[in-house]
């Protein structure tokens, strides 16, 4: 957190003279509003999906519904935001603030985000430790008690409102659903490979709510060459041409073979 450091040490060092709390809070409003906040959150959030090894599929919905859920709470202090409810499928209208209260839209935002986030991991405990210490760093920078807890109230109000919303988009469900079948004695079919022999990701994910598109035929791609072992077929030749690639990998190609690997746990064999 030094970037969140550095910002508490800063206002610490201009408010030398004494003050009253929400006089210190009003002159530290511009560090709750800096994104850096949001991005060093962002980048917890990616860290433990690392951690968790989990495929591109599951961190692309593990991203989307902490984001959403901070997005419309800052549209409360941004009004040329629009809501997305109405737009994205299923979501129903996110409860607002009382109107006539003062809130930190900012921190019910990132504690909004952070709650949804550590609902779709496996390590919740990273985020919870994380949090715990970025909010205790925000409290000192002078929010008063009650717009501290009534904004935090707030976060926790629009996370279980994303949360009853995404249980229903049918990825639970598909988690107990038959893998992959693997047709071993049919040369065309998808197997898997060595040295890992990973298996077939997220086969049902066609299954899951979609959240504009109706479905992946909305898009129309133009149909692979078709299997064949014979070398001037066009299959053949674009699969060895990957094959000679693979054996004679530059630095350059390896590192952006890692850059779109799955996951960055990347493992190596020798031997």
């Amino acid at each position: 957190m030094i970037k969140i450091k550095f910002i508490l040490y800063t206002s610490i060092f201009s408010l030398l003279i004494s003050c009253s709390s929400y006089e210190k809070y009003e002159k530290n409003k511009v560090f709750y509003n800096d994104p850096a906040i949001f991005h060093e959150s962002m980048q917890k959030l990616t860290d433990v999906i690392v951690y968790d090894i989990f495929s591109p599929p599951v961190a692309s919905r593990i991203y989307v519904y902490p984001t959403i859920a901070a997005y419309e709470i800052l549209i409360n202090q941004h009004p040329n935001f629009k809501s997305l409810t109405g737009k994205i499928k299923g979501l129903d209208k996110i409860p607002l603030p009382d109107p006539d209260l003062e809130y930190s839209f900012p921190l019910a935002s990132i504690h909004a985000f952070l709650e949804v986030g550590k609902d779709l991991i496996f390590s919740e405990e990273k985020i919870t430790e994380y949090q715990k210490e970025l909010m205790s760093e925000l409290k000192e920078l002078g929010i008063p008690k009650e717009i501290y807890n009534r904004s935090i109230d707030y976060g926790d109000i629009v996370a279980s409102h994303i949360r009853k919303w995404y249980k229903k988009d049918n990825y639970d469900q598909t988690r107990s659903f038959p893998k992959y079948t693997i047709r071993r004695n049919n040369i065309e079919s998808w197997k898997p490979t060595p040295p890992d022999y990973m298996e077939g990701i997220e086969p049902h994910w066609n299954k899951i709510r979609t959240l504009l598109i109706d479905s992946a035929d909305q898009f129309t791609v133009d149909q692979p060459p078709s299997f064949s072992m014979k070398k001037d077929s066009h299959f053949y030749k674009d699969l060895y041409e990957v094959y000679q690639i693979g054996k004679n990998l530059t630095d350059e190609q390896k590192q952006i073979a890692s850059f779109w690997d799955c996951n960055p746990y990347v493992s190596h064999h020798k031997g």
